[in-house]
């Protein structure tokens, strides 16, 4: 439960620390005097937007501290443990607004202001005052609905089932709307991967056919070079070198004859003579193997000419024409590859489809039955509220639309004011004190299907007086049996129903407006009931009709 706030240049709040007690505290004041203030100080405590307007006159910035008692086992402990800002059962929001920015901390540690709105849906529960004017909107009535049973997993799963369809869609009619390019692209490529695989363009093929080509192109070359180099080593004039070394050796033979010391060199030109001969034997060898194939020369020119004629109408060079081919046939796999991802698809999309309309359904048949709950449980309790004979019935309209992301259908509050009435929409037949009640029956009831430990009522009591409002006072004094009750209100009927007292007034100081929040003892609340009940001039008998009431109203 809310424990204690502590507000710090705050609109028309320069400074105020109040002390909160269990049960059902009622804040009231004259108009104007900022009872809602302090409600709004604490949404903005517990994440609600602001900007710098927040900010006392002359105050650089606004801060609101506002600190919870929890139990061991609530879901904001759970909540705090896992995103390890747990601090033994206490739980301290603080907010700061600057110019330009804000700050949010829980337990003293910075988070952001998502955090702290995860946080505070877990802590209060606001019922603003405007509710009942949100309360005409169809969304409204269904998240209301939905709020009721619960069904936040459920709906997060038709949520996810249906932007999965959605998603899937897109991509169908991306890929259908491409077909009749990518049938197109698709002939063309082929044509074009066909023709380059005839001629097979692979790197090393094409290596291959060059070499082949240099050596058939210089056969004649080959051999009128070899040919002089043998009539140069070994011809039949006898200035060939074999020849000429033939004397040279017989020469060196004389001398070393006459010397032996020349021996070593007889033995080093003899060499020389054999590496000749060997030279020679090589050479005419390889004149041997040069067999002159005019009809290979020729289909190795084609071969080539037919290379050179793919590179040029593919606008590549005869080098970059392998990695083309290699480019053309992954282009080519892509086509193919989007032709099964269409099938593909197709079952995703059946899939995706069987788990929204499990889902969905699900969804549908607990809508059903939590209407028929809750729209007896609100007729039930407009009777109290001076709508006897009125009565309420929740409409399941079935959408047209596929695959909605809040479900198969809408919803609508349809209502009977007077017996005999005819149901129709809310819109059309509450008058503001009926839409008034109709708001207040629903968020009485919807609180007590929560676990959240505070309720906060912000004016929801307007458009009703009499014992209407003594109902209503009675209504959320039995709520705060189990749990804590805020409510702001301008009934006196309300108002003596409450356990601790709150009165909030304004004053002038100096050139500003402060508002300033007391807690009532028991005389003071005489005074502050007889005031509401009677205006500027209280009399005993007022204050005695307040004694009265707040004796009624006591537990």
């Amino acid at each position: 439960m809310l424990s204690r706030i502590e507000i710090r240049n705050f609109a028309i709040i320069q400074s105020l620390d109040l002390d909160w007690s269990e049960g059902m505290t009622v804040i009231t004041g004259e108009t104007g005097a900022g009872k809602s203030i302090v409600i709004d100080a604490l949404g903005l405590a517990l994440g609600a937007r602001a900007d710098q307007t927040v900010i006392y006159s002359g105050a650089k910035q606004a801060e609101v501290t506002a600190i919870f008692e929890l139990p061991p086992r609530s879901a904001a402990i759970n909540w705090l443990r896992e995103q390890d800002l747990e601090e033994e059962l206490a739980c301290i929001l603080r907010r700061v607004v600057q110019e330009g920015r804000s700050k949010s901390f829980i337990n003293g540690r910075s988070v952001t202001q998502s955090q702290l709105k995860a946080l505070s849906d877990l802590l209060v529960d606001i019922h603003g005052q405007h509710a009942h004017q949100s309360l005409l909107k169809t969304s409204e009535q269904l998240n209301l609905l939905d709020r009721f049973a619960g069904h936040f997993e459920l709906l997060h799963a038709v949520r996810q089932s249906a932007q999965a369809i959605h998603a899937i869609e897109k991509r169908q009619r991306v890929l259908a709307d491409e077909k009749q390019a990518r049938l197109a692209k698709h002939a063309l490529l082929s044509y074009q991967v066909d023709e380059l695989s005839q001629a097979n363009p692979e790197q090393a093929a094409l290596d291959t056919l060059e070499q082949e080509h240099k050596q058939a192109a210089t056969i004649q070359d080959r051999l009128l070079i070899s040919e002089a180099c043998m009539q140069t080593l070994a011809g039949d004039n006898s200035a060939s070198v074999l020849a000429s070394l033939a004397e040279v050796v017989e020469s060196i033979g004389q001398l070393t004859s006459m010397d032996a010391g020349l021996s070593n060199l007889q033995e080093t030109i003899v060499q020389a003579e054999n590496l000749l001969q060997e030279a020679r034997g090589e050479l005419s060898n390889y004149q041997q193997s040069l067999d002159s194939d005019p009809e290979k020369l020729h289909q190795l020119d084609q071969q080539l000419a037919t290379f050179h004629d793919l590179a040029r109408k593919h606008r590549v060079s005869l080098q970059e024409l392998p990695a083309h081919y290699a480019k053309l046939q992954q282009e080519l796999n892509q086509l193919h590859a989007d032709e099964s991802e269409l099938e593909q698809i197709e079952q995703e999309l059946q899939s995706a489809v069987a788990d929204y309309q499990a889902n969905a359904q699900k969804l549908s048949q607990s809508r059903k039955q939590t209407a028929s709950l809750l729209q007896s449980q609100i007729s039930d309790k407009i009777q109290g509220l001076a709508m006897e004979g009125g009565r309420l019935e929740i409409k399941l309209c079935t959408l047209e639309n596929r695959y909605n992301v809040s479900g198969n259908e809408s919803v609508e509050f349809l209502v009977s004011a007077n017996p005999g009435q005819p149901l129709q929409a809310l819109t059309k037949v509450a008058s503001g004190g009926e839409l008034s009640r109709i708001s207040l029956a629903i968020a009485v009831i919807t609180a007590e299907e929560q676990l959240v430990p505070s309720i906060i009522f912000d004016e929801v009591d307007v458009g009703i007086g009499g014992g209407t409002a003594e109902t209503v006072g009675k209504l959320l004094n039995q709520l705060a049996s189990t749990r804590q009750v805020i409510c702001v209100t301008h009934q006196p009927q309300v108002a003596a129903c409450g356990d601790q007292h709150l009165l909030a007034s304004k004053s002038k100081q100096l050139n500003a407006t402060a508002t300033r929040v007391e807690t009532l003892d028991k005389k003071a609340k005489v005074e502050e009931v007889a005031r509401m009940l009677g205006g500027l001039v209280i009399s005993e008998k007022t204050r005695s009709h307040a004694r009265e009431m707040l004796a009624r109203s006591s537990r």
